[in-house]
């Protein structure tokens, strides 16, 4: 059907694999389809229109992971038509699954969208390229025709995952020579957390709101990568590796047989995403005993109404319980914590800094934070878009505060934090990225290190990041509260000069914590 290199180009970001595309390529390829993945994060405009120009596919596919990059991606579309590039543009993802009307209008350059789950709709449009007419009969596709845009009926969910060939892997990463690569085992979620859009993704097309491959099919998967590619870090990117419920347990069960079936439980390490109200002791023992090597919760809150408010039906004291147990179970964890909501005041602020602080008592997370953002299919978006509070841009959504004085706040924190939180290079990531070094030192050069001096280090140089972000975390929030707008503005020189601080013992931590590195 095409005359050029490849028939389907697709083009995402990839700071990691982008599973969804490579599943889609994966899946296209099957079918023989000749498909190229171009991540956009690692070429300019210019590299792309050439890849363009030499593959010459007759379609070009976008995955829009994040709803912020609306523009970036928007820029790039009109720059390669302006260039010359004739092929059909589509794009996916869960933003323009949601608003492919706005997504249409903002981007005129683009020919359709492709509403959830991409494989079959782009395998389907591909097959149909050439016919237009015939467009009508691609469940899941919106396109223009004849100046108007046609939105078709959803597509059916993929039943059985395990139809889907694994995805294309065609780099992997590498930390100590050791390979690290990112994996699926279910799509979808059970739980309707109100700042998260996976169900809303999933909820127009007929079928489960979650669906997991067979543990066989994942297991597969994983002894693949491990004996063609050296792979022996698996990071599970599953929304939430459920637990609760017999059918679950007994799938993580018979998951952890698969693995030592095949002799992986001694060779390999994996990570999984997980809620408060999955943490069982029983069975965190056994996976640890397979391979288990940390977990990122999703706590979000310190208080029981931000709890309430992000529909997690658990509480605050539910938290406390599910971290003691981590901790007797020595297993290592990350969370999530949205310090700011649309019904923030400084007392739920002043209690989750508290409850921070309670946590940074054993200096075994480090401590991270953000304010709740009304991503587009979100619950709480749709209830702020009704109430009238819903503000901002379309790629940067927003929303106003009851108490003013917290938009001044999130500003400090901004000023204050944005680097330290979010940045590659910010003492976050950075302490992150040290305690899975030092993991798999354990596991794999145990004998070749001082790994127990090594995690100490650690240990202390989050402490003292932790400690140094929630003290100033609580001057600026103490003082904020005792003045009014004016007064705080009058006044900012305070809070500049505990921006200065935060910045200054990053800075100190951050030196110590690669001198610590560079003798590992």
């Amino acid at each position: 059907m095409s005359t050029g290199k490849c028939d389907v180009l697709l083009i995402g970001y990839e700071e990691v694999e982008n599973l969804g595309l490579r599943s889609i390529a994966s899946f296209l390829s099957k079918h023989n389809v000749r498909v190229r993945i171009v991540p956009c994060d690692k070429f300019s405009q210019l590299e792309i229109l050439s890849i363009i120009r030499d593959e010459k596919p007759k379609i070009v596919g976008f995955s829009l992971i994040f709803q912020r990059m609306l523009h970036e991606f928007a820029g790039l579309i009109s720059y390669l038509r302006q260039n010359g590039v004739s092929a059909h543009f589509t794009i996916g993802g869960h933003f323009p699954t949601f608003e492919y009307g706005s997504v249409l209008e903002l981007i005129p350059e683009l020919d359709s969208v492709v509403r959830g789950e991409g494989e079959e709709t782009l395998l389907e449009l591909f097959k149909r390229i050439d016919n237009p007419k015939s467009w009508f009969k691609i469940k899941g596709l919106v396109y223009r025709r004849n100046g108007e845009i046609v939105v078709n009926p959803p597509r059916p969910l993929i039943q059985n995952l395990d139809d889907l060939p694994f995805p294309l892997r065609d780099t992997i990463t590498k930390h100590r020579g050791v390979g690290v690569c990112p994996i699926l085992a279910s799509r979808g979620c059970y739980y309707n957390c109100s700042f998260c859009s996976i169900q809303s993704f999933y909820a127009e097309s007929p079928g489960p709101k979650r669906r997991s491959r067979s543990p066989g099919n994942v297991v597969r998967e994983m002894e693949m990568l491990f004996r063609e590619s050296d792979v022996r870090v698996f990071i599970f990117e599953d929304d939430d590796f459920v637990m609760k419920g017999r059918a679950n347990r007994q799938w993580i069960k018979d998951f952890l047989h698969e693995l030592r079936k095949r002799n992986l439980d001694e060779e390999i390490l994996w990570r999984i995403s997980c809620r408060i109200d999955d943490v069982d002791t029983e069975l965190f023992e056994d996976m640890i005993d397979a391979g288990l090597m940390s977990i990122y919760l999703g706590i979000e809150s310190g208080n029981d109404m931000g709890l309430k408010i992000y529909n997690k039906h658990y509480t605050v004291g539910d938290v406390y319980n599910a971290i003691d147990a981590l901790r007797k179970l020595k297993l290592p964890f990350e969370f999530g914590f949205m310090i700011l909501n649309p019904h923030s005041t400084f007392d739920t602020v002043k209690e989750d800094v508290a409850f921070l602080k309670k946590v940074n008592e054993k200096s075994d997370s480090v401590i991270q934070f953000t304010k709740m953002v009304p991503y587009a299919g979100t619950p709480i978006a749709r209830k702020l878009r009704e109430e009238g509070r819903l503000t901002g841009t379309i790629e940067a959504p927003d929303y106003t505060y009851e108490d003013p004085r917290l938009e001044l706040l999130q500003l400090f924190f901004t000023q204050a934090f944005h680097h330290r939180n979010f940045d590659r290079d910010g003492i976050v990531e950075r302490l992150r990225f040290a305690k899975f070094d030092a993991i798999i030192l354990e596991k794999f050069f145990g004998d070749e290190h001082d790994v127990e001096h090594y995690k100490r280090t650690v240990s202390e140089l989050i402490r003292k990041a932790n400690e140094v972000c929630l003290e100033n975390m609580s001057m600026a929030v103490n003082f904020m509260e005792r003045y009014s707008e004016e007064e705080i503005l009058d006044n900012w020189w305070f809070l500049d000069g505990l921006v200065m601080e935060q910045r200054y013992m990053d800075l100190q931590i951050m030196h110590a914590l690669n001198r610590i590195m560079s003798l590992i």
